[in-house]
């Protein structure tokens, strides 16, 4: 399958399975519907067309010997009571007989033996009272041939919807798979091209900084560093959005280790402080000291989240952005929150989907477009946890973000 890696090629045959899996029980659920509808038919025909057998036998049997194929007569008459060869044990139904002699009117019975159910009419007639009896035997032999008919039939159709259906599927599927893939890989390839004139263009913006700081020039005009540390903020956004883009384009499960999710946090904490301060915002780490909560990750990709979740707290907070890593039962949170304006009203799931915007502090009054936040619930889906925005838990202004990730036996810290 070409241009499909082996996880794309894995992820293909499952679904193509599933949906084959899909349309063989649909196949299923319908075979059992039409078996049942039919079999309730079929019952219902020879039951009637039983009475009707029983009836005629009754209004033109003169003697015991005239009976029907299928049907066994009893005639009590003149010359006492006559019964057919081979009738069964229990019967005839001497209380019917006795019933229909007294009231004149025919009477209905069901008599049962080990062999089966039989269905029993009696009523006066020409010679007496007259009592057919209808053999099931031949009813239950066309019902067990239809039954297993209908079984070889319906395993026979399951199996071929199935297998057909799989085969669909993967020829429906594929060409959307195909496309996926290809996309990411264009994303992936253009981000990693672009990364290197990205960092290039960094380099050179804070050497011609240093080299216009040297020449006096920036002194002497108050624009000039505004100016280069807006080409030198815009260039560390774009290398930042790139990265989420890798990020985003990487579908390999990642590798995951043991680790201290609090050091990890307390990391990127100290690694924001700078942007921080810059900002006028205090950035606390209420981590709890001496042993902190293990889980099995990938620190990488955690991180990033993580330092997605800081950077969406500094964008919206006012003076105070907290940052606290605890366990709770078998999972590790990491809760992030902010004195900002808040969330809109029922906006909590929005942010973590991609484009979603938020209206952050920054002078500009610029749009976010989420692609921090979207990466964060793909990064706590990748590892089985999941992350949640919502108001502050102390009443106060602002959202709290909490990243919650399964943990692992805790372990002290070295």
């Amino acid at each position: 399958m070409s241009g499909l890696t082996p996880a794309e090629q894995t992820r293909l045959r499952r679904t193509a399975a599933v949906l084959g899996w899909q349309t063989a029980a649909l196949v299923l659920a319908s075979v059992v519907l039409v078996a049942a509808v039919v079999l309730a038919v079929v019952t219902t025909t020879q039951a009637r067309a039983g009475e009707d057998r029983l009836r005629s036998a009754v209004r033109t049997a003169d003697d015991v010997r005239d009976a029907p194929a299928g049907v066994w007569l009893a005639i009590d008459g003149p010359r006492g009571l006559e019964v057919s060869d081979g009738m069964p044990s229990p019967l005839p139904d001497v209380a019917a007989l006795r019933a229909a002699a007294v009231t004149g009117t025919e009477q209905w019975s069901r008599v049962a033996d080990d062999d089966g159910s039989f269905v029993v009419l009696t009523a006066p007639a020409r010679h007496g009272v007259t009592q057919a009896v209808l053999d099931p035997r031949p009813a239950h032999e066309e019902t067990e041939r239809l039954v297993i008919a209908l079984v070889v039939a319906g395993a026979a159709g399951v199996l071929i919807a199935g297998l057909g259906g799989a085969w669909l599927g993967r020829r429906a599927v594929r060409p959307t798979v195909e496309a996926l893939a290809l996309q990411r890989r264009f994303v992936a390839d253009a981000s990693h091209e672009l990364r290197t004139p990205l960092t290039l263009l960094t380099t050179r913006v804070q050497l011609l900084r240093r080299r216009l700081q040297g020449e006096g020039v920036l002194a002497r005009d108050s624009r000039v560093p505004e100016a280069v540390d807006g080409v030198l903020a815009d260039a560390r956004a774009l290398t930042a959005i790139l990265e989420d883009m890798l990020v985003a384009a990487d579908t390999r499960a990642p590798e995951t280790e043991p680790t201290d999710l609090d050091a990890l946090v307390r990391g990127v904490v100290d690694a924001a402080a700078a942007a921080a301060e810059e900002r006028g915002v205090a950035l606390v780490h209420l981590g709890a000291p001496g042993t902190g909560p293990v889980a099995e990750v990938s620190p990488t990709s955690v991180r990033r989240a993580v330092t997605a979740l800081v950077d969406n707290a500094l964008d919206h907070a006012t003076t105070t952005v907290e940052v606290t890593t605890r366990a709770t039962g078998g999972s590790v949170t990491v809760e992030v929150g902010d004195d900002g304006p808040g969330l809109p009203a029922g906006g909590s799931l929005d942010v973590f989907e991609r484009f979603a915007s938020r209206r952050a502090r920054s002078d500009d009054g610029a749009r976010h477009y989420g692609l921090g936040l979207a990466l964060v619930a793909e990064v706590a889906a990748q590892h089985g946890g999941g992350v949640d925005a919502g108001p502050r838990a102390d009443g106060r202004p602002g959202t709290t973000v909490t990243l919650t990730l399964p943990a692992t036996v805790p372990r002290a810290r070295r």
